[in-house]
């Protein structure tokens, strides 16, 4: 644990201070009650050259920064979410240097609580509050928190690169990680049983994936298996990069992770869509909602509604949901959010 904490640590100072593009540790949240990993971000550094396509300068609004911005805020949140916000607040920085931010990369529940007892002024989230966590919020405040998405993600299907594997349907995919086959189909243990042939005949499938207290893994749980449950064999690693990497390291291996842990010794599985194409978890196809495994990264805050939202934390956001903004998420490997997605997000900022 103590080795997931650093290279946690090790990543998020990464993304901030240099700008590099190597992905955090752990894009899960580890168990529930662990103590969090603090980083207070320190004064910016070089900026790195971009390697993403340009968003197009008619899409969304540019920001326009406003003057004598001084402050703090304190973001505490999961992992993968986390990661965003620490690389957008490096580019936050640069325009408002007497702005500090404390970035605390947590596990499922420590983010939303901070929000309830008023410990943090935005909560970064790799999937929705659940019902009870809304309605605990809402008893307490007499208003629900505000979501504001601020990224699309793809739960990319990652085999060993050498792996034949063409596409797969979401029906193969509860044979495979399933144990109870809610989709009607039938148990899948080897290569061979997905078409196959030679030396994948009969070599088993090795599961990788996260835990059941991190919101990829309840994703994927919803949306593949139909609420089944998952196979005992499925090798439960901290976060995406580990999965990956697990993966690389197996001819005979599947795993789920956000498809920004992609890697060049892995190789993401097209999966079949709602017409019964193939698609692979690229921007274009995240975006018009082709490929099937779709998710949003979300900030929650506290706002009363019809009243101002102001300050440091309501700044950062009105970046991240910005032209600029939404380069930065570009830049970075997440995939941005459509014109439509951010104007509704820059709505709740003022309702």
């Amino acid at each position: 644990m103590t080795r997931l904490r650093l290279m946690i640590a090790v990543a998020l100072v990464c993304a901030v201070e240099m700008g590099c593009s190597w992905p955090p540790a752990s894009g899960g949240r580890g168990v529930r009650g662990q103590v969090a990993d603090k980083i207070v971000i320190a004064p910016h550094g070089a900026k790195g050259d971009s390697v993403a396509t340009r968003i197009s300068s008619d899409v969304l609004p540019p920001y326009e920064p406003v003057a004598g911005l001084s402050g703090k805020i304190t973001s505490i949140g999961a992992s993968t979410a986390t990661n965003l916000v620490a690389r957008v607040a490096a580019e936050f920085r640069r325009m408002y240097p007497d702005v500090t931010l404390q970035i605390t990369a947590s596990q499922a529940s420590i983010g939303p609580q901070a929000l309830l007892e008023d410990r943090a002024d935005i909560v970064p989230m790799s999937q929705p509050l659940t019902p009870g966590e809304s309605r605990d919020f809402a008893v307490k405040y007499g208003y629900p928190p505000v979501e504001i998405k601020v990224a699309a993600d793809a739960l990319a299907i990652y085999v060993e690169k050498r792996n034949p594997v063409a596409g797969l349907t979401l029906d193969q995919l509860d044979g495979i990680f399933s144990r109870t086959q809610r989709r009607g189909g039938s148990s899948i243990e080897t290569w061979g049983q997905l078409g196959l042939t030679g030396e994948w005949t009969d070599r088993p499938i090795t599961l990788y994936g996260y835990g059941p207290e991190d919101g990829a893994h309840q994703i994927f749980q919803q949306q593949v298996l139909d609420g089944g449950a998952f196979r005992l064999s499925l090798r439960v690693e901290g976060g995406g990069s580990s999965i990956v990497q697990g993966v690389a390291a197996d001819q005979g291996a599947i795993g789920f992770a956000s498809n920004f842990y992609a890697a060049k010794r892995v190789r993401a599985v097209p999966l079949a869509g709602a017409d019964g194409q193939f698609y692979a978890p690229t921007e274009e196809n995240v975006r018009n909602h082709n490929y099937p495994l779709i998710r949003f990264l979300y900030i929650y805050v506290n706002k009363p509604p019809r009243q101002s939202f102001n300050g440091p934390a309501a700044e950062f956001l009105r970046f991240l949901l910005s032209r600029e903004g939404q380069q930065v998420v570009a830049d970075g490997g997440n995939i941005p959010l459509n014109v439509g997605t951010v104007e509704q997000g820059r709505r709740a900022l003022v309702e």
